[in-house]
């Protein structure tokens, strides 16, 4: 039984239509965890065709709830029309619809399900109910538009997933069970796998980014996909550009996070959004390029320490930026001496350089009132960087 269902699922989805691809891999999982849980007892007490026709009529509950969530996107219009790339169009739009803070249904009390929340809630359930009732006639009629509804819980995925890593944030099970063998299927189907291509932007380069690109996107029908695409890509930029730079790295982080707040609470238009992430990517761009303005340059560690002390507005006015330059080079020269594989947990090796840190600053003139912050940033700064000094 398990092995004939299970090549009738592939029969029925293996294929793809108008360039979408269904995920019968996690159906078929799907299916088999529903099986193996159908005991002798079950085949006894519950018939196999009673369960299949309640699997039929909430599949057909779940169909028209996700209709209605989707109401407000003519994605059918779109599949029926005569436009290029119409399944991705059709696709990314819903997505769009889906996952942006401007839809009616995403703007909701805390604690209460967003729009998008509720799709990956039902859309997940028509899933594992489908992996059940595909096989009946019953539902001949539906078959395309499951197809499409995986395909966009699919995408809804992949976006989840990419904003989680761009954060250094851990994928829950539940994400990585809908993506498992889609990418792989759809790869070799030569389909779309690329989360810009379905934000209908090319991958862009930082570097090159230009202002009209963004502008365009901020116009077009998946202007929140876009918004989404290049903010995790700048913080995958951000995170790499200021690599073990501590204040770097969080003035950037949050950056980032306060112009999506503003953007997420409507406070900034689409346009305005991607005016914004085209000035930090151009920040983002440059920050290689910071240690060349002094005399002679800093390297990214020494300019890291750089950004420790200087910190303090006092500092800079009452020192200059020569001097805290000079600051941060000796500050390197001390990790270079003095670090330890274990430093960071021996307290009396903590409390040697904490002293030498002080010390340095009275040499130089440090603002005595600033300095017990200048120390503790300082100190967390060699932390970030002590691996590479202790191999």
């Amino acid at each position: 039984l398990l092995m004939q269902t299970l090549a009738r699922v592939n029969r029925t989805f293996r294929g793809k239509q108008d360039g979408l691809m269904i995920a019968y891999a996690p159906l078929a999982e799907n299916l088999r965890e529903a099986l193996r849980e159908y005991s002798p007892s079950d085949q006894r007490d519950r018939p196999m065709g009673r369960d299949m026709e309640q699997a039929v009529a909430a599949a057909r509950e779940l169909v028209m709830a996700l209709r209605r969530l989707l109401d407000g996107f003519e994605w059918r219009a779109i599949m029926a029309s005569n436009q290029r790339d119409r399944a991705m169009k059709a696709v990314g739009g819903a997505v769009n619809y889906l996952r942006s803070t401007h839809t009616p249904g995403n703007q909701v009390a805390e604690g209460q399900p967003t729009l998008a929340d509720r799709y990956r809630t039902l859309s997940g359930q028509l899933n594992r109910m489908w992996a059940l009732a595909s096989g009946s006639t019953n539902l001949t009629d539906l078959h395309a538009e499951v197809r499409f509804y995986e395909e966009v819980r699919v995408w809804m995925a992949k976006f989840d997933a990419a904003a989680r890593k761009a954060h250094g944030e851990a994928v829950p099970e539940e994400i990585i069970r809908v993506l498992r063998g889609t990418v792989a299927e759809a790869t070799a189907a030569g389909e779309i796998t690329d989360i810009y291509q379905v934000a209908g932007l090319e991958r862009p380069d930082i570097r090159s980014l230009k202002a009209e690109t963004l502008d365009r996107a901020a116009k077009g029908d998946r202007a929140h996909l876009a918004i989404e695409a290049l903010r995790d890509l700048l913080v995958e930029e951000a995170n790499r550009a200021t690599s073990n730079n501590v204040v770097r790295r969080k003035a950037f982080s949050e950056r980032i996070k306060d112009l999506m707040i503003r953007y997420t609470n409507q406070q900034l238009t689409a346009a305005e959004v991607m005016q914004e992430l085209f000035h930090l990517a151009q920040d983002v761009a440059g920050e290689s390029d910071r240690g060349k303005r002094f005399s002679p340059p800093l390297s990214h560690d020494e300019l890291a320490f750089y950004d420790a002390v200087s910190q303090n507005d006092s500092a800079v006015l009452q020192q200059g930026t020569d001097t805290l330059a000079q600051i941060a080079r000796d500050l390197v020269g001390i990790m270079r001496r003095d670090t330890r594989t274990d430093w960071t947990r021996r307290a009396d090796v903590q409390a040697k350089l904490r002293a030498e840190v002080k010390r340095l600053l009275r040499r130089y003139n440090y603002p005595p009132d600033k300095a017990p912050g200048a120390v503790k940033l300082v100190i967390e700064q060699m932390e970030a960087l002590a691996p590479q000094y202790a191999s």
